[in-house]
């Protein structure tokens, strides 16, 4: 068998994700526990596992993965920063790194949707006062220049109803708000997916601290709706978005001015959607003293 470069690199990369032992610098090279579940596996759902466990055999896949609690990654344009300061990932290694890495997953998602036992327990991988970031918060993205302006979003982590498809969320938070948000001049940060059918204490300081709140009142989700409230109480900057054709909510829509989105998140609508949200943003920051917020119109002040 010939020894070249091509062989190393692919048996070093068989090792590193735990398919195989020994590399071209061995006598031999064998099956290990992983690569053996995978060639030997008894059902899809133990072929899928293993796969997953090769995934998460590369350290810094795995370090990436808990840092965005399973969410889709945003665009490498709005990523570098972030694997600078989070993986100190050297930048001529970012495409590299992200092209891999959603390879990665997306080979993931594709054996999954051939999976046929959908009763299976296979957890999927999914193709995210000082103010800093809080363990249950990550960072979206942010500008290229550096700011100490902070966006927190606060949005549904799934889909509730039928009327948007899975990931739904996941896909309107990387392609429209993150880019939006750092257009407009602001560090992008929201919740982890973990623990967060509770309103944790750090999401309750992340909303406190944050310049700016984005919130989308898309599906009236009850988090949201009570996160939405308790950034009202303390009378600071909020953004409101939304899906179009999310119906009103009177005591809020009539009073503040919220931003309907195109839910098809099509290239097309993307294009217009974005700068249009920036300017929503930049907006609800710039007239942060000159509007008569919600509080202060309760409060006659």
């Amino acid at each position: 068998m010939g020894k070249g470069n091509d062989f190393y690199y692919l048996t070093a990369s068989s090792r590193d994700y735990g398919f195989t032992e020994g590399t071209r610098s061995t006598a031999k090279i064998a099956l290990a526990s992983i690569g053996k579940s995978i060639v030997y596996a008894r059902s899809a759902e133990e072929e899928i596992n293993g796969y997953r466990q090769a995934f998460f055999s590369v350290p810094l896949f795995k370090t990436v993965h808990d840092y965005y609690d399973g969410r889709t990654l945003p665009q490498i344009t709005y990523l570098k920063n972030t694997l600078i300061t989070e993986f100190n990932i050297d930048e001529e290694f970012h495409d590299d790194f992200y092209k891999v890495y959603q390879a990665n997953l997306n080979f993931l998602s594709r054996l999954e949707e051939t999976t046929q036992n959908k009763s299976s327990r296979v957890e999927r991988v999914e193709i995210s006062t000082s103010k800093e970031h809080s363990a249950d918060a990550f960072i979206l993205g942010e500008p290229e220049e550096k700011t100490t302006l902070v966006a927190f979003v606060a949005m549904p982590f799934s889909e509730k109803t039928e009327e948007y498809p899975e990931s739904f969320f996941d896909e309107v938070l990387t392609q429209l708000i993150t880019p939006a948000a750092i257009q407009a001049g602001f560090k992008a940060e929201t919740a982890k997916k973990k623990g967060s059918d509770v309103i944790q204490s750090t999401i309750i300081n992340d909303l406190s601290k944050a310049d700016l709140v984005i919130v989308d009142l898309t599906e009236h989700n009850p988090n949201v709706l009570f996160e939405l409230g308790w950034r009202m109480a303390l009378d600071k900057p909020i953004s409101l978005i939304r899906a179009l054709g999310t119906k009103l909510i009177f005591d809020v829509d009539h009073i503040l001015r919220v931003y309907d989105y195109n839910p098809r998140l099509w290239m097309s609508s993307l294009e217009q959607d974005i700068p249009a949200l920036a300017d929503h943003i930049k907006a609800s920051w710039d007239n942060r003293d000159s509007d008569k917020s919600y509080a202060k119109i309760l409060t006659d002040k």
